[in-house]
């Protein structure tokens, strides 16, 4: 999967779109990631259950519940490389931050009850199957190379940084390869001698690193999240730089009738209705309604501006 010769933004993609070889690695290698931790999932809920490995159910159940995030993910992007949500900017959309909002209180919730079982664990006597730890190791070095894998496949399908989804997604799989090793020296240090005190201090030891990563993940989640499901209007010193535009050019226009913004996370949006003599020719109007636009868009970096004609009075 070679790095495309073009680079356009996910959002960019006109309607009706046929998806270029770039959107389709991109595609593949998400979906790719996405199977394999669908594997290992099941695979992780058996073998923690027959070993009795905490840090492996801690684990399936981070695992889990980021894989919710991934089909969302997935999903959205192929509606952006089909063309079918040609406005959507990665982290605006409300349905992806919706989701992050749920899994991220989840995730929360996750990791307090971890650390509580965790902790509980600490004095409960007995041990697992000789074998199964030892086979719940070799599990999590085969999820140590599968999220490798993946890693490096996401990596060189998203190196071009054209889409910001895949950008966010290569973070979130290197986050989980670091996880994942941990995971795996807990667990081996667990099946060195299972049943003792050691075992069990690594067994708690690798339970409380994932329940600290979920907590991380969570509070992460919130922070992109709540920003975006949060509109509000813009604050008066952007209000006033508004004002400053329209006074600019107000020789230039009849009246004023609506000045609307809003702010999603960073997203800033502006919408201004000017009124015009219907007499006035529509290339003049055109003119007036650009250099507004660009007025604004100069004093606020960033922003969506839009400005529409309206009859002068109405």
């Amino acid at each position: 999967m070679a790095a495309p010769t073009s680079a356009v933004p996910d959002s960019a993609v006109p309607d009706s779109a046929a998806p270029d070889s770039a959107a389709l690695a991109r595609e593949r290698s998400l979906l790719f990631g996405t199977l394999a931790d669908i594997a290992m999932l099941f695979a992780y809920v058996a073998v923690g259950v027959w070993s009795g490995s905490l840090t492996l159910l801690a684990e399936a159940l981070r695992g889990g519940l980021l894989i919710l995030l991934e089909l969302v993910v997935y999903a959205l992007m192929r509606r952006i490389h089909r063309g079918r949500m040609a406005a959507y900017d990665y982290g605006s959309g409300k349905l992806e931050q919706f989701a992050n909002l749920v899994v991220g209180l989840a995730m929360a919730g996750g990791a307090v009850w971890l650390a509580v079982k965790a902790l509980g664990r600490l004095e409960a006597a007995g041990a697992a199957p000789a074998g199964s730890l030892w086979v719940a190791a070799g599990l999590a070095v085969v999820n140590l190379g599968v999220n490798a894998a993946a890693a490096w496949a996401m990596w060189l399908a998203g190196r071009d940084g054209a889409s910001v989804i895949m950008t966010g997604q290569i973070r979130t799989r290197l986050s989980k390869l670091l996880s994942s090793a941990v995971v795996v020296g807990a667990i081996a240090l667990s099946a060195w001698a299972p049943g003792s005190l050691a075992s069990r201090m690594a067994d708690l030891g690798g339970t409380l690193f994932v329940a600290l990563v979920m907590l991380g993940v969570a509070a992460r989640l919130w922070r992109d999240s709540l920003p975006d499901l949060l509109d509000r209007s813009l604050d008066e010193e952007r209000q006033a730089l508004i004002n400053r535009a329209l006074a600019a050019r107000f020789e230039d226009y009849e009246s004023l009738l609506a000045v609307r913004t809003r702010q999603s996370g960073h997203r800033v949006q502006v919408e201004i209705a000017l009124g015009f003599d219907p007499a006035q020719p529509f290339a003049r109007i055109a003119g007036v309604m650009a250099a507004v636009e660009a007025e604004v868009a100069a004093l606020i970096p960033g922003a969506e501006v839009l400005v529409l004609p309206r009859p002068a009075g109405g």
